[in-house]
């Protein structure tokens, strides 16, 4: 992957070649930052550009035979981990079970979160893990010569998956071979042992600018400049959202959140027949879409409840305009920061258990029941 490949991220991508550049490369790097900030496409971009044999002033050449490789993940001295969950078999999994699926993946979607990585290899309800196995790979593989290149580069992605197992590898972070290059990918730092971070040379990374989002899907997609702003406006820096939105945009949830929003104050109101029977008609419709597009509705809706939250303290949203912030203000003027705070919560509870396959009209009900009790305002929302 190329560094124009990268969506936004102008700073960082220089601040990475000039490292390479000044020849000051560190020998092992933390890129730090929110899902979908192209963090794991910068590792890929920042290895291609090292292991290029003919650079360019701002990227790597993209037709030399390194590059060829590493646009196709293949490049023997550039090494991949992830999250992986165990096949039929009596050892622990590690990534070279997975690579096929990995390098198909990366090709598809390099801005992809873990869920969808793990849903992608038949995961289901089971959780990604980076084994001790995996650990004495990395240590095995970083010790053995360079194939092709100067460097061996090992980029662990999401390496907050790797937990206690992290221990393995403090000595070969702390005192790598020779020519050995480190690039862990992390969005949760939380998750990760002290030990790691002290070994480790910082890079926070933003998330992604809405003008550099917007323009990357009006790239990609045939759509008006109008949607593409839209889109970027609610996907917060996140490209991977941003595809998701792009591609489920006929669902209209604006429209679909402000109707269940509404079937949940009429039933705070007064649970009726007719209020009943609006609120199963609303369920029959998010039911039939699909457990993707419920996903992707759901993020809308969180989105939707922190500008809320901003319009309820400070007055003002800088994301939402027209229907949207009209809406927005309407409710916001109805909930205080406490209940929409409440309401985010069941809706974040909500949204894992759809993406672990939860029965939807079951689930859509019931917290239909769970927001109406934070309405406390008797008063109908239109």
């Amino acid at each position: 992957m190329q560094f124009k490949e990268v969506v936004g991220q102008p700073e960082i991508k220089t601040k990475l070649i000039g490292m390479v550049s000044s020849g000051k490369i560190p020998h092992a790097m933390m890129l730090l930052g929110p899902e979908g900030n192209g963090n794991l496409p910068l590792a890929l971009a920042l290895a291609q550009y090292v292991q290029c044999e003919d650079k360019q002033e701002n990227d790597s050449c993209g037709a030399c035979s390194s590059c060829i490789k590493n646009q196709k993940f293949i490049h023997p001295d550039v090494h991949f981990t992830f999250p992986v969950v165990s096949k039929k078999s009596t050892e622990p999994p590690i990534s070279a079970d997975y690579i096929t699926e990995w390098r198909s993946e990366l090709a598809s979607n390099p801005y992809m979160n873990s869920n969808d990585w793990l849903q992608s290899i038949g995961a289901e309800n089971r959780q990604g893990n980076i084994t001790v196995r995996e650990c004495h790979e990395i240590i095995r593989g970083m010790s053995m010569k360079t194939y092709e290149s100067a460097y061996k580069i090992q980029i662990i992605w999401l390496a907050e998956f790797l937990k206690e197992a992290g221990n393995t590898l403090l000595k070969v972070i702390e005192e790598p071979p020779a020519n050995t290059i480190f690039i862990l990918v992390v969005e949760n730092v939380e998750m990760i042992l002290n030990t790691i971070i002290s070994r480790t040379q910082l890079i926070k990374v933003n998330a992604i600018d809405d003008v550099d989002v917007k323009e990357a899907l009006l790239k990609r997609f045939e759509m008006a400049e109008d949607a593409g702003r839209r889109i970027a406006r609610i996907s917060d820096g996140n490209f991977n959202a941003a595809l998701s939105y792009a591609e489920g945009e006929e669902n209209a949830n604006d429209k679909l959140l402000h109707r269940w929003l509404v079937c949940c104050f009429n039933l705070k109101m007064k649970n009726t027949t007719t209020n009943s029977a609006n609120l199963m008609e609303w369920v029959e419709e998010i039911s039939k879409i699909g457990r993707e597009n419920q996903k992707i509705f759901l993020k809308y809706a969180l989105f939707f409840l922190r500008e809320c939250s901003l319009i309820s303290i400070h007055g003002a949203s800088e994301k939402l305009e027209g229907e949207e912030l009209r809406v927005a203000s309407g409710l916001s003027s109805k909930l205080d920061p406490n209940q929409l705070a409440s309401a985010s919560k069941i809706l974040n509870l909500l949204y894992y258990h759809v993406e672990r396959n939860g029965n939807p009209k079951i689930l859509f009900i019931s917290n239909s029941f769970k927001l109406a009790s934070v309405f406390k305002n008797e008063e109908v929302f239109v």
